[in-house]
């Protein structure tokens, strides 16, 4: 008869414990040898060149190193367990790519609502209980802490913060913005709120729209209705769509079915490899299911030029335009009626008399339509010209502002001189200029240029170089005992 050991055997106690201890170590050892375990983190390599230069978008920027890790949690950034084996056989490129930019999504906080969304789209949300409003969302392009979102999304914001990816609340601040392509970039403050230096950002490798195609699968992320990096998916629907939103032209926009809702103006649109490809912008209001995305070509030059000059250089063309006569309709077009000396219109052959049809492949019907289109310009820009004797290309210069300054004076006519601070003192009017047809007189003081103050002859130039040509602009002139708001054609 064969002995039997008890539960109580302390023999028998101690293989329990052995084996127990020894089963999980085993596991561990095993999973850590598995191949194919491997997620790759949006780490930008460190800029080029002395601190004190001014970062630029890249055109092509090298691939970020990988980081061996089992994927990332979107809401709080961290690195969780790896991949279990059934997750690994259902990863496919989008979730990859997520994982590549997710940590580079940021909400956008301000505590001042937008004064004007140039859609008309978008809700936004409502204020919380601390005060703060989230606007939309935004992404890092810079590890240094540059942050590229939508105008519209911190318009008339008097404090910005963001919010990233790993909880962490940031200051920003605005470098500058444009409202014709409704884009904008932040700085994220070097210091937090903790007093920690804030350094080496996750950011987002920079891709390109010239060669997309439609149908590609594109991916979405943003903060709709305040839920934190929410990722939509789809395909792109059309490239180079024109959008007409008030009294605005919007142009070159891709087209995307993925889900834009409130909350995702600023956010990133991404190709399968996680590149950032355009800034998503609107989603038209007929429906869901048609969004709209600034491509990313177009807002690198913005976007640079922000940084750079801390301005956008809008494209100098050196013409003007008048509607045709009733007695040439037959020509659909507008009649070109100025061409300055050394424009590049001069300089590609345009002259008085030319009728355009097309400024690409925009048709110009009204004199409303080709300078709506000619306002899209930006400095460089080559535009195909379509004249009813042919076609020219014609490249865009960009105009510095003492340039423009110079020309919208020779053009308005006027020599302003201080008025005690108080205004510009119209001091002559050339004859046969703007200026001497609208009917300005010497000693007429001019108080304020658009919405800008004029206190001074320098306020008055500097004013009137920010004018594009093809605008009009409202002036309020103090004259004898009353005031009047006149408007002047530049």
């Amino acid at each position: 008869m064969r002995p039997r050991l008890a539960l109580s055997s302390p023999l028998v106690l101690l293989l329990l414990i052995i084996a127990l201890g020894l089963l999980p170590a085993c596991q561990g050892r095993g999973d850590s040898t598995k191949a194919g375990h491997r997620s790759v983190t949006a780490v930008a390599p460190p800029p080029s060149g002395p601190p004190s230069a001014v970062p630029t978008l890249p055109a092509s920027p090298a691939l970020p190193p990988s980081k061996p890790s089992g994927g990332i949690d979107l809401v709080a950034g961290t690195l969780p367990a790896a991949l279990t084996p059934s997750q690994q056989s259902r990863r496919t490129p989008v979730v990859d790519a997520v994982q590549r930019a997710a940590p580079s999504v940021v909400s956008i906080l301000t505590e001042q609502k937008p004064q004007y969304n140039p859609f008309g789209f978008f809700g936004l949300e409502e204020a919380d209980d601390s005060g703060r409003t989230s606007l939309g969302s935004g992404v890092i392009v810079d590890p240094r802490g540059l942050v590229v979102t939508n105008e519209h999304v911190v318009a008339g914001a008097a404090r910005i913060r963001v919010l990233l990816a790993d909880g962490r609340e940031l200051p920003a601040s605005l470098v500058g913005a444009d409202q014709s392509f409704d884009l904008a970039v932040l700085r994220i403050e070097p210091t937090g709120k903790d007093g920690k230096e804030v350094k080496d950002l996750p950011s987002l490798r920079i891709g390109t729209a010239s060669d997309l195609m439609i149908g590609e699968t594109v991916i979405a992320i943003g903060n709709p209705f305040g839920l934190s990096h929410t990722v939509t998916s789809g395909v792109i629907s059309a490239l180079h769509r024109m959008v007409r939103a008030k009294n605005r032209t919007y142009e070159d926009f891709i087209q995307i079915d993925a889900q834009i809702n409130p909350g995702n103006s600023g956010g990133p649109l991404l190709n399968v490899n996680g590149e950032l490809i355009g800034i998503n912008t609107a989603v038209h209001s007929g429906g869901p299911g048609i969004g709209f995305a600034i491509p990313i070509d177009r807002a690198r030059t913005i976007v640079n030029d922000l940084l750079q000059f801390g301005r956008v250089r809008y494209g100098f063309l050196g013409l003007r335009v008048a509607p045709i006569h009733e007695r040439r309709r037959q020509a659909t077009g507008v009649l070109v009626t100025e061409v300055d000396v050394g424009s590049p219109a001069e300089k590609a052959g345009l002259v008085p008399g030319d009728v355009i049809t097309h400024l690409g492949d925009e048709a110009t019907v009204t004199v409303e339509r080709f300078w709506d289109r000619v306002h899209r310009v930006l400095a460089g820009e080559e535009i195909r010209v379509r004249l009813t004797r042919g076609e020219v290309s014609v490249r865009s210069t960009a105009l510095d502002p003492r340039e423009m300054s110079q020309r919208a004076r020779k053009r308005l006519g006027l020599e302003v001189v201080d008025a005690q601070g108080r205004a510009a003192l119209v001091q002559r009017v050339s004859q046969g200029a703007i200026a001497d047809r609208i009917g300005f007189q010497p000693g007429d003081a001019i108080l304020q240029i658009g919405a800008k103050q004029v206190r001074s002859a320098t306020d008055f130039y500097s004013a009137i170089g920010e004018i594009r040509p093809g605008t009009d602009t409202v002036m309020l002139v103090f004259r004898g005992q009353a005031s009047y708001y006149v408007t002047v054609p530049f």
